[in-house]
């Protein structure tokens, strides 16, 4: 654990445009494979920490229902006002039985008391054929022992908890869920590195992903920025090979990834 609070922390992890919204990138169709992959049903798709609503828009088609967890008002009101996506602000109002939920990167951020809460509300929701997508940084990873606070996916500011594979599976099984596959993520990996090396030369943690994702300026004039973004692709090109064999060489190993992304399912009684 990195640290306590007491509620959550309002996050806006998107630029909150419809235009981006709709542009399908490497890691979006990594969301839809793995949905594809492990789906058993197709009536109703919860997505826990629902952010701007990209992954909701852009697969609520493959189920009858939807419905989104968000407590970010900006997020909230993109999302109902702009993308029409059903969100709710507190698990307890879902009554639908699920097909599927996902947590794509929202569980590091919940305080132990709501995970259980929610885990415990998704499980009395669950049937034989529910499947529960979970995606989370892993602690245990090479990246992570590599780059230390460096780590791409190290976010102390916002991360309330880290998880191994093992702690993981333990929350899981303690909530009455069992593993049934771990997904591997080349895009995952490949950025975790590449942002890893590319923070041992920047004193900004993580400017490259703040720059291309949130179009941060970090209170900097226009030619400071130009040249740090110049200097930033110089790096990038520089370590993408390194990045890329590093993550070949991870695929070797189960849950020695950057990220974790797990699919569970209800225990049988």
């Amino acid at each position: 654990m990195l640290k306590e609070k007491n509620k959550q922390q309002f996050i806006i992890n998107d630029i909150l445009s419809e235009e981006k919204v709709k542009k399908i990138d490497l890691l979006e169709k990594f969301k839809r494979s793995v949905i594809a992959n492990c789906s058993k049903a197709h009536d109703f798709l919860l997505d826990v920490g629902a952010s701007s609503g990209k992954f909701l828009f852009n697969n609520k088609k493959m189920f009858h229902n939807h419905a989104g967890i968000e407590i970010t008002p900006e997020c909230i009101r993109f999302s109902r006002d702009v993308l029409r996506l059903n969100i709710m602000t507190d698990v307890a109002a879902i009554t639908s039985p699920i097909s599927v939920a996902t947590f794509w990167h929202s569980l590091e951020h919940m305080p132990a008391d709501d995970i259980k809460k929610i885990l415990c509300h998704v499980r009395s929701l669950s049937f034989d054929n529910t499947r529960i997508v979970i995606s989370v940084p892993n602690n245990f990873s090479l990246q992570y022992r590599l780059f230390g606070e460096g780590y791409a996916f190290y976010d102390l500011q916002n991360h309330i908890h880290q998880f191994s594979a093992d702690s993981l599976n333990r929350l899981m099984e303690n909530s009455g869920f069992d593993k049934v596959q771990i997904f591997r993520s080349s895009v995952y990996n490949i950025f975790g590195y590449l942002q890893g090396f590319m923070n041992k030369c920047n004193s900004t943690h993580n400017y490259f992903y703040y720059r291309k994702k949130r179009m941060q300026v970090f209170d900097k004039s226009k030619k400071r920025l130009l040249f740090l973004d110049i200097y930033n692709y110089a790096l990038a090109v520089l370590f993408l090979m390194p990045a890329i064999l590093l993550s070949l060489y991870d695929s070797l190993f189960p849950g020695n990834g950057g990220v974790i992304t797990a699919c569970y399912r209800k225990k049988k009684n």
